[in-house]
């Protein structure tokens, strides 16, 4: 099999901007090797090397949105969200063509909101959508709101690329008790991130909406991935900002049994080792 070949059989992930310099050096800083230039469209490869496996994805920068949104596995939307209508603008043109895509990866990437009411509306549109919010210059206040441990930026951007199984993994030879463990142990952590979130900053969005639409997705099935809860994890935390502390609480054990039965264990040992 050529280069050629081998490459055009990469996992996709479509990075879309109109500034193309803007495209460009973000996947510059993710650590993209540039492969190939064509008018305004460039392919990056990177290669994704974690604990758990390492696989080399064909990144795709574009000014238009790419013909044939269903080749891609992620699609990261780059744009200005201090402009006005600019959601109205990607709900109008941008939704109707991406619908029906299967991508398990939507990302929706900014320079920074500095308007607070604004960054509101977003974060209850991208819940809506099912997409992530990713400023790369994180603002002061968010800095504040989030936790010390999370990642923002370019670093999240990747951090979600990492979290994604992706087709052409090649798995990693280790202890499954070692990764077990491992995994135990991140299943804690997740509880303990979703009943401390302060709940103190200003930022209230859609107190309506409730836990499960955001759930709905993962816990209706019996086929739980680790890697794709692992990467909706931030989702999971904005969405429960918006809840009461005992609804909170209620969510935190919904989503470590999800995780419990993405690593292969019987939720029911959780309530054996609640017992006295």
């Amino acid at each position: 099999m050529s280069n050629v070949e081998s490459i055009a059989k990469l996992p996709r992930v479509s990075i879309t901007s109109s500034n193309a310099e803007r495209a460009k050096e973000i996947v510059t800083k993710m650590g993209a090797k540039h492969l190939s230039q064509m008018a305004e469209s460039g392919l990056y490869s990177l290669d994704i090397d974690n604990k758990y496996y390492s696989a080399q994805l064909l990144l795709c920068t574009n000014e238009n949105l790419p013909s044939d949104p269903s080749k891609f596995e992620a699609l990261i939307f780059h744009c200005d969200l201090n402009t006005e209508n600019c959601l109205k603008q990607f709900d109008e043109q941008v939704m109707p063509i991406i619908s029906n895509t299967d991508a398990e990866i939507l990302l929706l990437v900014c320079d920074s909101i500095s308007n607070s009411s604004l960054r509101e509306k977003t974060v209850e549109w991208c819940v809506t959508k099912k997409f992530e919010l990713i400023e790369l210059e994180q603002q002061a206040d968010v800095m504040d709101f989030e936790d010390d441990h999370s990642k923002y930026g370019i670093d999240r951007i990747v951090e979600v690329l990492e979290a994604h199984v992706w087709p052409n993994a090649s798995f990693k030879s280790a202890e499954t008790k070692k990764h077990t463990q491992n995994a135990q142990k991140e299943v804690a952590e997740v509880g303990e991130q979703l009943e401390n979130i302060d709940l103190s900053s200003p930022q209230e969005v859609v107190d309506q909406l409730e836990f499960k639409d955001v759930l709905e997705n993962i816990m209706d099935t019996n086929e739980v991935d680790f890697g794709a809860l692992f990467g909706q994890l931030q989702v999971m935390k904005e969405h429960a900002q918006l809840l009461p502390h005992m609804q909170r609480r209620v969510a935190a054990e919904q989503l470590v049994t999800a995780f419990w039965k993405a690593i292969g264990e019987d939720p029911s040992e959780i309530e054996s080792d609640d017992e006295p």
